[in-house]
């Protein structure tokens, strides 16, 4: 009885690896393109009531001093940041953090690439870790450094906005 056991249950292991294996490569991933943006929402481009009618109206909004606004959405990950006198309402960042499967078009996926893949994909960073169109943000775990945020800004860097009165 032990031995027919034996012989299902190691092809039956073989079987739950191969599958969960398979079930990672496959996952999905939103991409996220430096200075673009991620979904169809784009930098200095959509607007407020854009980022509402793709994710809905249950977020989170923020006021951040005399400077900008901030929609969070903490279920998906997302934040998307406006001046405070844009009239536009005009996204000028988005931030991503988990649980947002998010891949750069340059393949750095959130949650998963460490700091030193990152260097490898994009060169050596401007101050801090920025590059064109792109921040990252990483946490330390044991001895990797785990990107842990994205942020898509426009190209020529994050936008000044003008205090509000």
């Amino acid at each position: 009885m032990m031995i027919i056991k034996n012989k299902f249950l190691l092809p039956a292991t073989i079987i739950l690896l191969a599958a969960a294996a398979y079930a990672q490569k496959t996952e999905k991933f939103n991409i996220v393109k430096e200075g673009i943006g991620i979904e169809n929402i784009k930098i200095g481009k959509s607007t407020m009531p854009d980022v509402v009618k793709k994710y809905g109206k249950k977020y989170r909004w923020e006021v951040n001093k005399a400077y900008s606004y901030q929609m969070t959405y903490d279920r998906l990950g997302l934040s998307f940041y406006m001046c405070q006198t844009d009239k536009r309402k005009q996204i000028f960042l988005i931030e991503i953090k988990q649980p947002y499967k998010a891949k750069t078009s340059r393949g750095v996926t959130l949650g998963v690439s460490t700091k030193e893949e990152t260097e490898r994909k994009y060169g050596k960073p401007r101050k801090g870790f920025q590059y064109r169109g792109i921040n990252f943000y990483y946490n330390n775990y044991g001895k990797k450094k785990i990107i842990s945020e994205i942020d898509v800004l426009e190209p020529a860097g994050i936008r000044q906005c003008k205090d509000a009165k």
